[in-house]
């Protein structure tokens, strides 16, 4: 017996989004976004925290971006039509007000 193999669009949805906040990470550094830590008026600790944070942040981005474009590409969502049974706006009303589950 051959099992049918399952779809699950969340993942590819959340590593669609874990792209687009790496992206987005990345152009806020490349345009200067790192150079508001110089601004950092605090004591020296606190610079350097947030530099060590950067750091970590850069390094731990690039696996997470391969790894999500792999999800992305493994996990492409195939283009299924799903035909549903037509219903006007009067049947519709009528299944709510019946308290079926529509």
């Amino acid at each position: 017996m051959q099992r049918r193999r399952r779809q699950y669009p969340l993942g590819y949805r959340r590593a669609r989004s874990l792209v687009v906040v790496i992206a987005m990470f990345w152009l806020w550094l490349w345009f200067g976004g790192a150079a508001t830590l110089g601004l950092l008026h605090g004591s020296p600790v606190h610079e350097v925290l947030a530099v060590y944070g950067l750091a970590v942040v850069v390094l731990v981005s690039i696996p997470a971006a391969l790894l999500a474009v792999a999800t992305l590409v493994l996990t492409h969502p195939r283009a299924t039509v799903v035909r549903l049974p037509a219903t006007t706006a009067s049947q519709a009303g009528a299944r709510r007000l019946d308290g079926k589950a529509s």
